[in-house]
C-alpha cells in the first residue's frame, strides 16, 4: 500500500511539530520563530500544497492530546 500525498504531508507535519518542540526546548530555535514559520521553512515544496492551517491544527491537537510513552 502506497501512502497518498496528503498522508505523507501529515507524517512530515507531525515530525516537524515534534522536532520544533524538541529544538525549542533545547533553545535551538529563535524565540520569535513560530511553529508555523518553522513548518513553512522546513516542509518539502512538493507537500506545501497539501498543508493548511486546519491540517496543522489537527496534527498539533492530536500530538498534544496523546501522552508519549517509551516502551
Amino acid at each position: 500500500m502506497t501512502l497518498s500525498s496528503r498522508e505523507k504531508t501529515i507524517i512530515i507535519t507531525s515530525h516537524l511539530v515534534s522536532l520544533y518542540s524538541q529544538m525549542a526546548g533545547e533553545g535551538k530555535i529563535p524565540q520569535n520563530q513560530s511553529v508555523i514559520d518553522f513548518l513553512m521553512k522546513n516542509i518539502p515544496n512538493e507537500h506545501k500544497n497539501d498543508l493548511s492551517m486546519d491540517l496543522i491544527d489537527d496534527v498539533f491537537a492530536f500530538i498534544s492530546s496523546r501522552p508519549m510513552e517509551l516502551s
